[in-house]
């Protein structure tokens, strides 16, 4: 209770045990304790600095209780006037902060050309990104045109869950190959967990994140992030983003759950299993599940694992004797 004023619930007892015992002694006191002279020691040093206890004006080895009151005023009035300075230095930050949050507005609002803003190199964007999204009120819309790597998707969590728990409505759209990556997956299924939505689509043409379908950020090179931004309050333009998002939204796929077994499948995997089943080639399998031949050689990597199969020809038997064909 008084940890805040230097008090420790011992050296309240012992002053407890002091004022009913005026004259019990230090060797009792520590039994009574359950210490060791050495921290009964401490303990009545303690007492003795907050002025709970005086030496004796006639033996000095003795020690006189004195009234908690006036010890109390004087801790508790220290206490206050360390809060009172505490307080006055966090409305000196507020001020600062205040002061250097209008500088920044007043600063990068220079930079920003009325209807659109240039955003140059990764570091812009990303710290553009951040500030709309803890400005959002109520939606987020994004295309993303490659999977994210495990990292970003850990920093995407921290970034839209509180956006989440807000009640914004974040939807994300992943290219389809998002689908057979473990990492997305698994990031979906937390998403869906805390109110956001995700899908797939096969062709997503550029990087896009709408903000409460007001403010646009769109990457300058599809293919290369670090190429900078646009950002872009344009009605117009804004209308048009979300009418191809929307559009792109209604024709994917949700994102599958992870599998609750070892022995389930994913149906991007029965899909693959089937193809290869009847004789397909790795580029038609591609081309039919809509990823990249390197992602069709991954999956049939990462089956052949699951069941212990050396080859094609394995991964198929077994795939039947699995129930999974």
């Amino acid at each position: 209770m008084f940890e805040p004023l230097g008090l420790s619930a011992d050296a309240i007892e012992a002053y407890r045990l002091l004022l009913a015992h005026p004259d019990i002694s230090q060797g009792d006191l520590a039994r009574h304790l359950e210490r060791d002279d050495d921290e009964v020691t401490s303990l009545l040093a303690s007492l003795e600095d907050k002025g709970f206890v005086r030496r004796s004006h006639s033996d000095p080895t003795n020690r006189r209780i004195e009234s908690p009151q006036v010890a109390f005023e004087r801790l508790v009035g220290q206490h206050e006037k360390e809060l009172h300075r505490a307080q006055e230095e966090l409305s000196t930050m507020r001020s600062g902060a205040a002061a250097l949050v209008d500088e920044y507005h007043r600063t990068i609002q220079n930079a920003r050309h009325g209807e659109f803003e240039r955003l140059v190199g990764t570091d812009q964007i990303f710290a553009r990104i951040l500030e709309l999204g803890q400005n959002v009120e109520s939606s987020v819309d994004s295309i993303v045109t490659k999977a994210p790597l495990p990292h970003v998707l850990g920093q995407a969590r921290a970034d839209e869950e509180p956006a989440l728990a807000r009640g914004v409505r974040i939807r994300t759209l992943y290219p389809a190959s998002a689908r057979h990556d473990d990492a997305v997956v698994e990031y979906a299924g937390w998403f869906r967990e805390h109110g956001g939505q995700a899908r797939t689509a096969i062709a997503l043409p550029v990087r896009v994140l709408i903000y409460d379908e007001k403010v646009a950020v769109v990457t300058s090179d599809p293919h290369d992030f670090s190429r900078g931004a646009i950002v872009l309050n344009t009605p117009g333009a804004i209308t048009a983003l979300q009418a191809l998002f929307d559009l792109l939204w209604e024709a994917g796929d949700d994102l599958p759950s992870p599998p609750a077994s070892e022995n389930e499948l994913r149906p991007e995997e029965r899909e693959l299993l089937q193809l290869l089943s009847r004789g397909l080639k790795d580029e038609a399998i591609a081309r039919s599940l809509g990823i990249s031949i390197r992602t069709v050689r991954r999956m049939i990597n990462v089956l052949s694992n699951r069941v212990d199969a050396t080859s094609r020809f394995e991964l198929g038997a077994r795939a039947v004797e699995r129930g999974w064909l």
